[in-house]
């Protein structure tokens, strides 16, 4: 199944805090690991996962406040992002997953 790009980013961060608690990575480039996870919405706002906590944090002007993303529903057969309300695909027709 396709996965947002907030559902990627969170996939991601799983891997890079296993990786931390491995030892493969030091605090440092950690930190810099998970900076480079940042997701931009429709909207053009930039979200970022939180190193310490792995909670979403959208930027506000000069700060980051915490929130839930817009998540999208990724057609598997085209890649189009769909709004959550959407069964089927409003690029090209087909059913859309449902998330569990």
């Amino acid at each position: 199944m396709a996965i947002d790009p907030f559902g990627r980013a969170e996939q991601r961060y799983q891997e890079l805090v296993a990786r931390r608690r491995s030892g493969a990575l030091d605090h440092r480039a950690f930190r810099a690991a998970v900076r480079e996870l940042r997701v931009q919405d429709a909207e053009g706002r930039e979200w970022s996962l939180g190193p310490e906590n792995g909670l979403w944090y959208r930027r506000e002007r000069d700060r980051w406040q915490e929130g839930v993303p817009p998540r999208r529903l990724v057609c598997p057969a085209c890649g189009h992002h769909n709004l959550h309300r959407h069964s089927f695909c409003t690029q090209c027709g087909s059913t859309l997953p449902r998330p569990d």
